[in-house]
């Protein structure tokens, strides 16, 4: 996402970027799909929401919302395993809609909602596979080292 960002959604009331990263893996894809940015004005977001936030650092995070609390929002990338608190203020806009290949997705369809709902209910088992995962790595890699 390019530096522009902030000036597009206040001139022009929308911003067009390709992802990067994977953070958002597997619905949004490093460098290979587009995303709808709109300005949040006063507008709530709500759970499962795609909001894009400016940290204090200067970078430009795209994360799921998980949870709305009175004064922020908890957010968690859906292919990371950290829960971010972040201040209404420092969201700049959210995702209204993106397109993966030539598949246009609106983040109000019902197959979206229901993706997030999902990929966020099974997150305890993600959870315990990556951490399986690690400490099977872990294991693996103390045997080797004590030949």
């Amino acid at each position: 996402m390019n530096t522009n960002i902030e000036e597009n959604l206040k001139e022009s009331g929308i911003h067009v970027s390709t992802t990067a990263g994977y953070s958002m893996y597997p619905m949004l894809r490093n460098r290979r799909d587009r995303v709808i940015i709109r300005p949040v004005g006063e507008k709530k977001l709500r759970r499962y929401d795609l909001p894009l936030y400016k940290r204090p650092s200067g970078q430009y995070v795209l994360h799921r919302i998980v949870g709305v609390r009175k004064d922020h929002y908890l957010i968690r990338g859906d292919n990371t395993y950290v829960l971010e608190h972040v201040p209404f203020d420092w969201v700049l806009g959210y995702v209204t809609e993106f397109y993966r290949e030539d598949r246009h997705v609106l983040s109000t369809s019902r197959w979206y909602r229901f993706y997030a709902c999902m990929w966020h209910v099974f997150y305890p088992v993600r959870w315990f596979v990556h951490k399986a995962k690690s400490f099977a790595r872990l294991v693996v890699r103390k045997i080797r080292g004590r030949k």
